[in-house]
C-alpha cells in the first residue's frame, strides 16, 4: 500500500509540474531597434559610372574617363520627427573598383520614421591627425599623404582629351581640416523600421560629373591637371564646392 501511494504521489507531481509548463508561455523577446543600410550609387550624366572608358562629357564639353575614386563617408546621423538625430561612429572608405565597400549597415536605430540624414565626406580634425590607426582608416589603403600628417578625403583621377586632342591624365585630392565636405539633406522617400519591418536601406547617390559643374564650371583645359589641395588651394576650394551638389538620398 505504501509503495502505491508512493506512486500516486509522484504522478500527481509530475502531472502538476507538466500542468504549470502548459501555463508559462514561452516568451520571446521582441528586437528594441533595427538597422538601416546605406546602398551608395555612383553615376555620370545620370548613368551609372565606368572605369577606364572615355564615356563622359563635363559641362564644359571636355570628354573624360573615371580611372579612381576613393573617399570616405564618417559621421553619419540619421533624423527622426520621434527621436530627434541619432549619431553613429562609422568610418567608411569607399572605393569605385571594389563593390562590396558600397553597402554598410548601422544596427540599433531606435524605432521610427526617417526623413533626413547628415554625414561628412571625410575625417573630424581629431581623426584626421592621428594617422596610426587601422581598419577603414589604415595607411595601407594609401589615402594619407606621406608629406603632410592627415588623410586624403576625396582622391578622383582619370584622363581628357584636351584642346590639341591629346589625352591627358588628371588627379584631384581634397583634404585638409579646412575642405572637410559636411552634408545635411532629406531623404526623397521617407524610411521606417518598426517590430514588424527591422532594416531600411537609402540609396545615396553620388553624381561624379558634379565636381566640374557648379557652381563653378571647370574647364579641364584652363586649370591644374593635377591637385593635392594645399598646391592649388583656389582649384581645391572650387571642385570642393561644387561637390556639396553631388549627393542626393532616396
Amino acid at each position: 500500500m505504501k509503495n502505491r501511494f508512493s506512486l500516486l504521489s509522484l504522478v500527481f507531481a509530475l502531472t502538476m509540474l507538466h500542468a504549470c509548463k502548459e501555463k508559462e508561455p514561452v516568451v520571446t523577446p521582441q528586437p528594441r531597434g533595427g538597422s538601416i543600410t546605406i546602398q551608395m550609387k555612383h553615376e555620370v550624366n545620370g548613368k551609372p559610372a565606368d572605369l577606364d572608358q572615355f564615356l563622359y562629357m563635363t559641362e564644359a564639353g571636355d570628354s573624360f574617363q573615371v580611372t579612381l575614386l576613393q573617399y570616405y563617408l564618417s559621421n553619419f546621423e540619421f533624423h527622426s520627427p520621434e527621436t530627434g538625430w541619432k549619431k553613429m561612429d562609422h568610418y567608411q572608405l569607399v572605393r569605385l573598383k571594389e563593390a562590396s565597400t558600397f553597402d554598410f549597415t548601422f544596427n540599433d536605430m531606435p524605432f521610427g520614421n526617417y526623413d533626413s540624414l547628415r554625414f561628412y565626406v571625410g575625417i573630424d580634425s581629431v581623426t584626421n591627425h592621428d594617422i596610426d590607426r587601422e581598419a577603414e582608416l589604415d595607411a595601407g589603403y594609401g589615402m594619407i599623404w606621406t608629406w603632410n600628417t592627415g588623410y586624403i578625403f576625396y582622391m578622383f583621377e582619370g584622363k581628357f582629351v584636351n584642346d590639341n586632342n591629346v589625352i591627358v591624365p588628371f588627379a584631384y585630392h581634397i583634404g585638409g581640416d579646412n575642405y572637410l565636405l559636411q552634408y545635411e539633406m532629406p531623404i526623397a522617400s521617407t524610411k521606417s523600421i518598426s517590430v514588424n519591418s527591422t532594416n531600411a536601406s537609402i540609396d545615396l547617390h553620388l553624381e561624379l560629373d558634379e565636381m566640374f559643374k557648379s557652381p563653378t564650371l571647370i574647364e579641364l583645359n584652363k586649370v591644374a591637371p593635377v591637385s593635392h589641395t594645399f598646391d592649388e588651394p583656389a582649384l581645391s576650394r572650387q571642385l570642393m564646392d561644387n561637390l556639396l551638389d553631388a549627393f542626393e538620398a532616396k
